[in-house]
């Protein structure tokens, strides 16, 4: 059975770019997100520049992928998370992200994204990706299966940590862990 979409993509078909039918791997995900970002035409239309909000637009999907332009400004970011089932392949296409990786016990691995460098994660991958250069700085994620829900990992105020399972369709929020608060936490185990 086959959903319509919840937001109407930009493209109809990425045929001469998606390797086949069926589901992407991480590799494959990343390579896909490499080749979009070459293809300016794409994304350039897509790209925002809004100061109050991380701005994100669908450029393609089907019922194996979806493909997003994200636009990041200065103090926007997703917060830590996961993608549930769905394999994620990122690309910087302007400005630059900061990626950081979750490390339990020790500091968080700090990953600096400029134009042409990527990235893969399998599902279950936890990060957070937040503006770091340029206004605005722009990145291309690519998820397979489709993104339809996520993790979102909060703080409560008594410490314990939370995954909170949303739709992937929202827009994920910075803050929730707060800088260090995890590690702090995590030291008790």
């Amino acid at each position: 059975m086959s959903t319509a979409p919840l937001i109407t993509p930009a493209y109809a078909s990425l045929d001469d770019l998606v390797p086949h039918d069926g589901l992407l791997s991480p590799v494959e995900l990343e390579q896909l997100a490499v080749e979009i970002v070459e293809c300016r035409e794409i994304w350039e239309p897509l790209v925002h520049v809004d100061r109050d909000r991380r701005r994100y637009e669908l450029i393609y999907e089907d019922e194996h992928l979806d493909a997003w332009v994200l636009s990041w400004m200065p103090g926007q970011g997703t917060g830590f998370h996961d993608h549930y089932i769905s394999g994620v392949g990122l690309c910087c296409a302007a400005g630059g992200v900061r990626e950081d990786l979750l490390v339990y016990g020790g500091s968080d691995i700090e990953l600096h994204l400029r134009p042409g460098d990527s990235r893969q994660g399998g599902p279950g991958y936890i990060h957070r990706v937040r503006h770091e250069l340029g206004e605005p700085a722009v990145t291309i994620h690519v998820y397979s299966p489709r993104l339809d829900w996520v993790g979102q990992y909060r703080l409560g105020d008594n410490g314990i940590v939370r995954r909170e399972v949303r739709p992937g369709r929202n827009e994920l929020t910075d803050q929730l862990v707060a800088e260090g608060a995890l590690a702090r936490v995590l030291e008790r185990f």
